[in-house]
């Protein structure tokens, strides 16, 4: 592997760095500074843009385009600085209020937690610190970059778990709605998708933030990795982890980003598609079908109640088990009649794949705690109750899986709209 190689597999890999070309709060005053020793040309540094008491400088945006350029394979053209800049500055902007919220909740991240996060980061792609540091060098993105971003992204973290993560309760009977969603979808497609995020502030952003979504998408279908420029450009809470949504099945989705997904191919991207919050940019990675378990493997809990047929009683007996039917409307009611009753029973936990095919398709459809509709034949009526049914959960997720994406989901979704009030409350003064 080339050195540029590695380098770009850290870029991509390390998922505490959403873009690693970020830079240090400035006083509010400072509206020119002098240039770093090494930054060459002007004594007097210019400044991109300013962010409530914060400057951001245009050499820090210049090294953080550059680094983007290089963790995406991108070539760095004058045509595709262009076309990237404006994103960069936002995604700089957006990293600037973040830390200022962190500060003013008093967060703060010590250097022994920086010098782990850069040690893992090094570790994880078998490369010395030291090495790191000299190739950003020779590429004019100081070293401080990378520590100021994972500063700035262990803080926000600690912010999301102090007070988001508090804030987000998954109720069993969310899990059971979520795992019966897919059962009833078995067997149609869901996708493993990624996204990135490009937030839409107020209308007169619109057309240049759509305009830089199209850019990506340019880029990405020549080559550059989903992932990469998802980590570089990407304002959702999931781009330190390139974007990934995980499987995703029709209809879970808003209307439009749920017709978008549904003309996608495996490696296809999407054309920017407009929310009410900014505009998404999707790719499946993959497609298959959602699976359930076996029906006949289904357990039940289950009651009945015989009504004996013999002569000239079919159509007596009929009302006496319709009337029946009409008293037990719950499993307290049934079991109570089973035991002032000589025809009823309690058959206990049975399989479906255990009883006549008639019987298991009524008993894995029918709702739990209602009484059938009366069964019969010449000998007999019969009214069962389901009390407890537990289908067969190959190839589901288990439940805290699910408890923990939904979690994130709503994490996702408190993150989104903690960024847009920042972001709203703002004073931002764009220069360049």
């Amino acid at each position: 592997m080339t050195m540029t190689e590695t380098v770009r597999s850290l870029l991509i890999g390390a998922g505490v760095i959403a873009a690693l070309a970020g830079a240090a709060p400035g006083p509010a005053s400072a509206r020119e500074r002098p240039a770093p020793a090494d930054g060459g040309g002007t004594s007097l540094e210019r400044i991109a843009a300013v962010v409530n008491d914060d400057a951001i400088s245009v050499t820090d945006t210049e090294a953080r385009l550059r680094l983007a350029l290089l963790s995406s394979n991108l070539p760095d053209t004058p045509e595709i600085r262009q076309r990237l800049m404006p994103q960069v500055l936002r995604s700089l902007i957006e990293e600037r209020l973040q830390l200022q919220e962190t500060k003013r909740l008093k967060i703060t991240i010590n250097d022994q937690e920086v010098n782990s996060a850069l040690s893992k980061i090094a570790d994880q792609n078998r490369m010395q610190r030291g090495d790191f540091d000299k190739y950003l060098k020779t590429h004019n993105v100081p070293t401080s970059t990378i520590i100021n971003q994972v500063k700035a992204s262990l803080s926000w973290n600690k912010l999301v778990q102090r007070r988001l993560q508090p804030q987000v309760f998954v109720s069993d009977e969310e899990v059971d709605a979520f795992l019966e969603r897919i059962r009833a979808n078995s067997g149609k497609p869901e996708f493993l998708t990624a996204e990135i995020f490009l937030a839409v502030d107020s209308p007169n952003q619109d057309e240049e933030v759509h305009r830089t979504g199209e850019h990506l998408v340019e880029i990405m279908r020549q080559g550059a990795p989903f992932s990469a420029v998802a980590r570089q450009f990407s304002q959702a809470a999931g781009a330190n982890t390139g974007g990934d949504l995980g499987w995703v099945q029709a209809g879970q989705l808003s209307d439009d980003l749920n017709a978008a997904l549904l003309r996608l191919v495996p490696g296809q991207v999407s054309p920017p598609i407009r929310s009410a919050s900014g505009y998404h940019i999707l790719m499946v990675r993959d497609v298959r079908s959602i699976a359930a378990g076996d029906p006949a493997q289904t357990s039940v809990h289950l009651l009945q109640m015989i009504f004996p047929v013999s002569g000239g009683e079919r159509a007596a007996q009929g009302v006496r088990a319709q009337e029946f039917a009409s008293r037990a409307q719950n499993c307290d009611a049934f079991q109570a009649e089973i035991k002032s009753s000589r025809g009823g029973s309690d058959l206990g936990t049975i399989k479906a794949s255990e009883l006549p095919p008639e019987l298991a398709r009524l008993v894995t459809a029918i709702p739990v705690g209602q009484p059938s509709p009366p069964l019969g034949n010449d000998r007999q009526i019969v009214v069962f109750m389901v009390c407890e049914r537990k289908s067969a959960d190959a190839g589901l997720p288990g439940r805290d899986v699910v408890r923990a994406n939904l979690g994130n989901e709503r994490i996702e979704q408190l993150q989104r709209r903690y960024l847009y009030d920042l972001r709203r409350a703002a004073y931002v003064d764009i220069r360049m």
